[in-house]
């Protein structure tokens, strides 16, 4: 076999083991991750305007985090209607941060309310996916959140 016939086998083998590959990796489905979150509002914590919220004005808290992971978390939230609140949370785990953002009502406690994890860092490095997040009463929140690949 000539050295021509040798180097056009072996780049065929070569590109079909790339289409192998990248054929075999779009075909499973991607593995999501679960994290199960529990925060304990902190009163020391926080700011909120000492009047009824208007749109602009700022309220921020604060909780101790359990669950999954452990640590920190901080939110603050800018009112951007008479009933909804615009919130960025960051969440200091053990194991890395998660970022989380999301609209929330001012009418009432959340009930599965959607946030989209924006980024993370450590563990959660490149974090993507979404977060529901419950209030179980006035100083415990549930929040069940899926990472994607």
């Amino acid at each position: 076999m000539s050295r021509i016939a040798i180097a056009l086998t072996a780049g065929v083998a070569g590109i079909a083991t790339v289409a192998v590959i990248a054929t075999s990796g779009s075909a499973q489905s991607p593995v999501l991750t679960t994290v199960q979150l529990v925060e304990k509002h902190q009163k020391s914590v926080g700011i909120a305007p000492n009047h009824k919220p208007r749109q602009g004005d700022r309220f921020g808290f604060g909780s101790t985090v359990s669950g999954d992971d452990t640590g920190i978390g901080r939110g603050v939230c800018t009112v951007i209607g008479a009933s909804q609140a615009l919130c960025n949370i960051q969440e200091r785990l053990a194991k890395g941060t998660l970022s989380a953002q999301g609209l929330v009502s001012l009418n009432g406690p959340a009930n599965k309310t959607p946030f989209t994890v924006i980024g993370g860092t450590g563990a959660y490095d490149g974090a993507r996916g979404s977060a529901l997040v419950t209030d179980d009463n006035a100083t415990t929140t549930d929040i069940q959140i899926t990472l994607r690949p």
